[in-house]
Formats: structure tokens, C-alpha cells, sequence
């Protein structure tokens, strides 16, 4: 009896040291708000190398999402750190723990468990668990962000000086619209989930299928498809679901895509680079 209270005491004296003598962690005069505005009072190649967008752009990004999409600040944090904190997770794809330390955040704040299918890009169950990071992205895969800055080429869409100055390549290429092909990105899914993002590389990643005109502006994507999906796949769920080619157009693919109407492919087994 006696040592079970022993026991009991230590216990009760080894957690209530834990949690009334904890130490701070983030402690750095440096505070997640004081780095982004030295960001984007400093040098213009640091915002640039450390978020991937030069000051204008990322000025004129918080505008938009805040004057189109339900993003605005926080109790804690602001709407330029929340994106701050989107872009440099994209960016970097550092762990929680490196993004809340370069912050001054809690994990709390930075990442927290949310059960939050992204259903607007992904057709598969993954998912995210930070916290500022669904924020903005919830917010730049809204209707009304997305539909101003993507838009997918119609039958009104003008011929690209590219094609129709170039006569290697008209009248033959008249009606195609741009390009189309996959790209894999790093991904950092549930470890209940991981082998189906493990792709043909070992690696673990998502299958994003992304589409361009020929000015180089992008006009589709799709991402969030495992990285073990084959990009056939991946088109057919995009072509199903809401990418829109008008009749008598077509897009130029690699041979990993099929051959329809609407996709341009190479022949199998026929050398055609230069």
C-alpha cells in the first residue's frame, strides 16, 4: 500500500512539473510577422528566394484573396503570414516543426489534425493537416479565385501567333490549343495512405496533370492523384469530370497519354526528338 503511494506521489510530482514548470519554446525575437515584413522591406531576391514570388505579386496576391475568397486575418495571425506560410511550405516542403521554428509558431497554429478532404482538386482521399496551409489553399481553389485566373481555351480563343506565324507549324497545328503532360511534386501523405503516393521512382509524390497554351499560361490542373497513378488515369478522371476541349480541337501530349480525339500523340516506338 505504502509503495503504491510512493508511486503515486512521484507520478503526481513528475507531471505536475511538466506542466507548471515548462520552459518556452519559441522564443526568438524574430517574430513570423517581423520576418515576413522584413521580406518584404528588404532585398528584393530574398522574398523571391525564400516564397517564390516577387513583392507585387505576393502584394497583390493577399489583395485578391482577401477582396474575392473568405481568407482574412486571424485572433493571431495576419493574412500576409498565412500566406507567407502557404508559399513557403510549397516552396521548401519542410516539416511542421521547421516551418512553426522559422515562424515563432505552435503546432497548434501551424498544424493541427483537420479531416479535410480537398475536394475541390483531388479526387482521392488525401489529406492535409495544417492549418494555414488549408486556409489559403481552400481559398485559391475557390470558384471565385480560380475561375478569374483559369480559364480553358474555347472555339473564340484567337490562333497563338506561335502557331499561325510559323509555317513548320501552320496550318498542320491550326486547331490545337497548347500542350498537356504530368509532373510529379513532392507529397507528404498519412503513412496509412503512403504507398499509394509511392511512384515508378520510389519516390512520394502526386501526379499533377497541368495543361498551357502556347504563351506559356496555364489553363488546367489537376492535382492530388497518388503518384503511383499512371497519367492516362489521371486524364481520364480530368476529361470525365470538368476539362473541356470544343469539338474539332485537340491538345499535344506525350505517348504516355492516349490517342482521341482530342489529344495529339506521338507514334509508339518512333524517334522524334531532334
Amino acid at each position: 500500500m505504502r509503495m503504491a503511494a510512493l508511486a503515486a506521489s512521484a507520478g503526481a510530482l513528475f507531471y505536475a512539473e511538466k506542466i507548471f514548470s515548462r520552459q518556452p519554446y519559441h522564443t526568438s525575437v524574430l517574430t513570423g510577422h517581423m520576418w515576413v515584413h522584413e521580406l518584404l522591406h528588404g532585398n528584393p531576391r530574398r522574398i523571391k528566394d525564400q516564397l517564390g514570388m516577387e513583392k507585387h505579386v505576393f502584394r497583390q496576391l493577399v489583395r485578391k484573396l482577401f477582396t474575392l475568397t473568405n481568407a482574412s486575418h486571424t485572433r493571431h495571425v495576419d493574412l500576409e503570414e498565412q500566406v507567407a506560410i502557404f508559399l513557403y511550405i510549397i516552396v521548401t516542403n519542410l516539416s511542421n516543426r521547421k516551418v512553426g521554428e522559422c515562424f515563432q509558431r505552435s503546432g497548434n497554429t501551424i498544424s493541427k489534425y483537420h479531416s479535410l478532404p480537398l475536394n475541390v482538386l483531388t479526387p482521392t482521399d488525401f489529406y492535409l493537416f495544417i492549418r494555414c496551409f488549408n486556409l489559403i489553399l481552400n481559398s485559391v481553389t475557390s470558384q471565385a479565385f480560380y475561375n478569374v485566373y483559369i480559364k480553358q481555351p474555347t472555339l473564340t480563343t484567337p490562333l497563338d501567333p506561335y502557331i499561325a506565324n510559323n509555317p513548320k507549324f501552320y496550318p498542320f497545328f491550326q486547331d490545337a490549343l497548347g500542350a498537356i503532360d504530368g509532373t510529379h511534386i513532392c507529397a507528404r501523405p498519412p503513412a496509412s495512405a503512403r504507398a499509394r503516393y509511392r511512384n515508378r521512382k520510389s519516390g512520394v509524390s502526386q501526379n499533377v496533370l497541368a495543361a498551357t497554351t502556347f504563351n506559356m499560361h496555364f489553363c488546367y490542373i489537376l492535382s492530388g492523384w497518388e503518384g503511383s497513378a499512371s497519367d492516362g488515369g489521371v486524364f481520364h478522371d480530368a476529361w470525365v469530370h470538368d476539362f473541356q476541349v470544343p469539338e474539332g480541337k485537340f491538345y499535344l501530349a506525350d505517348a504516355g497519354y492516349p490517342l482521341c480525339d482530342v489529344l495529339l500523340v506521338p507514334f509508339h516506338g518512333v524517334q522524334y526528338h531532334l
